[in-house]
């Protein structure tokens, strides 16, 4: 406060207070000065002046405060109003006191509150790009809300290079899928990588025989600035880069390229490119070709990356067409041989005596002849089963590292760090203090949410469900927030995570306005069945997105407390691994209505401190996309008959059944044959899923599990010849198998069709 200021209010002060005084000591002034009579007889006068004094003194008084109080309650309002978050136009009080000060104070921060609020309003709606200047540097709320755009824009970026690769990912599924010629087919994948990288120049070497046996790496296609380069090269092993790239098996990237290293040519000039890329395309150890590209820019990491890991399919995808181009002519020569086989037996019927020795010959070598073509037949299915078992093992064991590494990324993430700590002290300071009414009222909903909705779909999948009383939670602050975001959500069963806030005016429920939006966006965007955050030190379901009737249940003592998910969580509780991540085996699930359930776990760190557990319940739908080829099984070279399919340690599957999908009446036929329990047929039919009811006992699958990988020929649990090729999958903390099998008859038609002629 100015002196001016202080010295206007000391003058008031003084003003209201010694005026009183002085009137007390004028009047006894003047009672000293007169004598009995004359006060005697003025008695009237100086009660009427001493009664109009104080009448003075009191308005004067009373006005003075009815001001201050009147400014006073101004600035309490306006308090109030932004602690309830009214952000008002302007807070003005007129003066030039404290409490002008205060409501001018006030007034500073109602504006920076709009303008923080604004900022926010921006990064919820996406735009990344907003601006705001902190008032200063302890401006923690300011410099917060620019920390949580930084890790917006980071978890941006990171969605960007995901998305990228997976789309690359898919469009190369297209390019390999295609029905070419081996040139083309490398045209094809060149021209591809060139666009999808942005490079400006690429081609492919594929090693061949040559006629005097010795081994070159050819090229095959080249691909330069929108336009394919036909020219030849061959390039032997151990000669350039690219030579020694094929030996070392090993890829080169060259930042810094010498001059007339290779030059890229337009109509307008030529010039060095500044980096190269030399890839091996292996399958196993096997090196089948190299994958150049040239470019002014640099590769990225993920670039780099991507393609080696789409040169392993590419390779898998050469052998198999140089497998198949082998088979063709060798059934073409077969049936070159068994035409000419037919004429001379029809030439020697004619003489049936005298060459009746030489017939017995034709006909034991017409036997051996398709005793070879069956076996070469079984050779050339057993490779491409193999082929397709070891992509999709390849694809399976991509997806889970991808899984785990995501689950590490996301808990390490500023925002999910926040949100966990922000949960888990907003959950335990839910009010649970409420009229007799209110809770009958919460008690009741929640009951008839149960009774009407959870118990009868649980029921459609298990032989008796327990009783209502068995699953409403007893712990009061559970059943507070499973009213407001279950039973009290208007959104129906399965589309309760659409729910952002309840309204219900808790600090719980401002943290899940601000927090929920964003997973459940991840969650939409990468397929999860559910995410969780866990409080580590009581075992409760702080957030869930799916909200199913396991949130803000405690995981280490109510109900649900000896299952999987349960078991999962407290591995993640009881270790100090920062990197620690557990993945648990399917198992039913009751809050899921009994559907196989698995998950994955790692604890949150703050620091070194400990802050909660993140869950990721696994995606059961896109580990079935990549096992079906997203239920194309014909595309993936399996005919009518095959399918690829994951068997767990129980002999149980762990993914969908293609006859599940394609003729599910037929399934639920075969399986009503094949001995199993009307219940698992039921649940079936009703979840769609074929996943820990069907049992695969095979021989194959007991190779498999004990780690090894291989072909057969064995009757499958129908009871139907089939060809198999099994392998075990390297994902950490579960034991599964990978079979892709065909049905022998469909293997072998070709050939059958070729004896019978």
């Amino acid at each position: 406060m100015s002196s001016f200021q202080k010295q206007k209010l000391f003058r008031k002060l003084l003003v209201i207070t010694l005026l009183p005084t002085f009137l007390i000591l004028l009047l006894a002034v003047y009672f000293g000065t007169r004598s009995s009579e004359q006060l005697a007889s003025q008695q009237l006068t100086i009660v009427v002046f001493a009664g109009l004094a104080t009448l003075a003194y009191l308005i004067f008084a009373w006005l003075s405060i009815r001001k201050l109080t009147t400014r006073i309650d101004f600035v309490r309002q306006s308090s109030s109003n932004l602690l309830d978050g009214k952000l008002l136009e302007n807070i003005h009080v007129n003066g030039q006191d404290e409490i002008t000060a205060i409501a001018s104070s006030l007034d500073m921060l109602g504006s920076d509150l709009k303008n923080k609020s604004a900022f926010a309003d921006q990064l919820k709606n996406g735009n990344l790009e907003a601006s705001y200047n902190p008032l200063h540097a302890d401006d923690h709320l300011g410099n917060s809300l620019l920390s949580i755009k930084e890790n917006l824009l980071s978890v941006k970026e990171e969605d960007r290079k995901r998305n990228w690769t997976t789309d690359a990912l898919a469009r190369f599924v297209e390019v390999l899928r295609s029905d070419k010629k081996l040139r083309d087919l490398c045209h094809d994948i060149t021209k591809n990588m060139v666009q999808l990288l942005h490079a400006n120049q690429g081609a492919i070497f594929i090693i061949q025989q040559e006629n005097s046996g010795k081994a070159v790496l050819e090229m095959q296609a080249c691909y330069a600035f929108s336009r394919t380069k036909h020219f030849s090269k061959t390039v032997v092993p151990g000669e350039g880069l690219i030579g020694q790239t094929f030996l070392e098996k090993q890829t080169v990237y060259l930042k810094e390229v010498p001059e007339n290293f290779i030059r890229i040519t337009s109509g307008l000039g030529d010039a060095n490119p500044k980096h190269i890329l030399i890839v091996p395309l292996k399958m196993g150890d096997d090196v089948v070709g190299i994958v150049e590209l040239a470019s002014f820019q640099p590769f990225e990491k993920y670039e780099i990356a991507f393609v080696e890991k789409i040169g392993e399919s590419v390779a898998h995808n050469i052998l198999s067409f140089q497998t198949t181009e082998s088979t063709r002519r060798l059934l073409e020569e077969s049936q070159q041989q068994a035409e000419h086989m037919r004429a001379q037996e029809e030439e020697l019927r004619q003489n049936q005596e005298e060459l009746q020795a030489t017939q017995e010959e034709i006909s034991r070598k017409y036997n051996e002849l398709f005793r070879q073509l069956t076996e070469l037949n079984y050779q050339s299915r057993f490779d491409q089963l193999k082929s397709i078992t070891s992509t999709k093992r390849r694809n399976i064991e991509y997806y889970f590292d991808i899984i785990r590494n995501q689950i590490i990324t996301f808990a390490e993430n500023k925002m999910v760090i926040d949100a966990a700590k922000e949960f888990t002290g907003s959950f335990h300071k839910i009010s649970t203090t409420y009229p007799d009414e209110v809770w009958n009222k919460m008690r009741e909903s929640v009951s008839r949410y149960y009774r009407d909705e959870f118990i009868p779909r649980l029921q459609d999948n298990i032989d008796q469900a327990e009783s209502i009383d068995y699953f409403i939670p007893a712990n009061e602050t559970a059943l507070v927030l499973q009213y407001h975001y279950i039973s009290n959500n208007p959104n129906p069963t399965g589309e309760k995570s659409s729910l952002n806030e309840a309204r219900d005016g808790s600090a719980y429920s401002r943290v899940h306005a601000q927090y929920h939006p964003v997973m459940r966006s991840f969650l939409e965007k990468f397929g999860y069945y559910d995410i969780f955050l866990i409080d580590h030190n009581t075992g409760h379901i702080v957030y869930s997105v799916f909200k199913e009737v396991d949130y803000a249940t405690s995981l280490l003592s109510d109900i649900y407390s000896n299952t999987n998910f349960a078991r999962v969580v407290k591995e993640a509780i009881d270790s100090s691994n920062k990197k620690f991540v557990r993945l648990i085996d399917f198992e039913p699930y009751a809050p899921s209505y009994q559907a196989p359930a698995s998950f994955i776990a790692c604890p949150i760190f703050d620091g070194d401190e400990k802050v909660g557990i993140l869950v990721f319940q696994m995606p059961i739908n896109k580990i079935n996309q990549i096992l079906t080829g997203d239920n194309k099984w014909k595309a993936d070279g399996l005919g009518q008959t095959g399918e690829t399919f994951l068997v767990g340690s129980d002999f149980k599957l762990r993914s969908v059944a293609r006859e599940l999908v394609e003729d599910k009446a037929h399934y639920l036929t075969m399986l009503k044959d094949s001995g199993y329990h009307e219940m698992a047929i039921r649940q079936v039919d009703k979840m769609n899923t074929s996943i820990l009811v069907e049992r695969i006992k095979i021989d194959a699958v007991t190779r498999a599990l004990e780690g090894k990988s291989g072909t057969a020929i064995e009757k499958n649990t129908y009871g139907d010849e089939a060809l198999v090729a099994y392998s075990p999958l390297s994902i950490p903390d579960v034991q599964w198998v990978v079979l892709s099998t065909m049905r022998e008859e469909e293997a072998s038609q070709r050939i059958n069709e070729l004896r019978n002629r």
